[in-house]
């Protein structure tokens, strides 16, 4: 893959999916397209294995967060106002509550950095500090409640660790259970944050709608077993459901050097 040291943002070329390819992780990352589906990511069994060890291993709900989110692992944008340090504290832990989930079936995580550095030959790696090592990268989620308006940027919000070092910042969810008569509908609008943007936060995360006034958007309502991967630089939100959607996620980054680096 061929990367420039700066990110051109741009509105989308198209407003279609597209597939896993060098140019297509270029296009993401440069926010010229709105998002890469790859269909058959992983079996029905694979998904079912996972979500059935999650279940037993026990959710917790990130805090100050309206609506409510489940999840296994660990964020930085839970340690902002915590520390580094205690985070690195945390990175054992969540990754042996991780182990227990993927041995049941697969690793997700292993599996789509294999499939990147296929793909684009580039350095691809969980991120690490010098002083404390890797960072967590991997989180067992529930959003059934929906979201806030919101965006996910480390740049903005981590500035003083690794991660916030990237050009670009990518999300990618692979859809292990999803209610089956409501899915429920993830919104990405073509509209990028800007520092002056702040003015629109409601709380730790959430934006007002006014932000993304006369932005075009695209949504999309996932099937078991695939995944979505979008420029969370962008807003987006997810809907409400009634049922059950459960995902393993993380970000991932364009660092100015090439590499793609992980993290939760």
């Amino acid at each position: 893959m061929v990367v420039d040291n700066q990110i051109n943002s741009a509105v989308w070329e198209t407003t279609d999916e597209c597939p896993l390819f060098a140019v297509s992780l270029q296009k993401l990352f440069e926010n010229k397209i709105p998002l890469i589906r790859i269909r058959q990511f992983a079996t029905l069994q694979e998904c079912d294995a996972l979500v059935a060890q999650a279940n037993l291993l026990g959710f917790d709900a990130y805090k100050d967060v309206t609506p409510k989110i489940e999840r296994i692992g660990i964020t930085v944008f839970e340690y902002n106002s915590i520390g580094k340090a205690d985070y690195f504290q945390a990175v054992d832990q969540a990754g042996k509550k991780q182990h227990h989930i993927t041995c049941a079936s697969f690793n997700p995580l292993q599996r789509l950095m294999g499939m990147l550095k296929n793909h684009t030959g580039a350095t691809v790696r969980i991120a690490s500090e010098s002083l404390y090592g890797n960072y967590h990268a991997g989180l067992t989620r529930k959003i059934e409640r929906g979201t806030q308006l919101h965006i996910d940027y480390a740049p903005s919000e981590q500035r003083e660790w690794e991660v916030g070092a990237v050009v670009a910042q990518l999300s990618w969810n692979l859809y292990l259970q999803v209610s089956s008569s409501n899915p429920g509908k993830t919104s990405i609008y073509d509209r990028q944050w800007h520092p002056d943007d702040e003015k629109y936060k409601l709380d730790s995360y959430g934006y007002d709608d006014a932000v993304v006034a006369g932005a075009s958007r695209i949504g999309f309502q996932p099937q078991v077993g695939e995944v979505f991967i979008f420029n969370t630089r962008n807003y987006h939100t997810v809907e409400p459901i009634e049922g059950h959607r459960v995902t393993f996620t993380s970000a991932l980054g364009l660092l100015p050097n090439g590499e793609i680096i992980f993290w939760s």
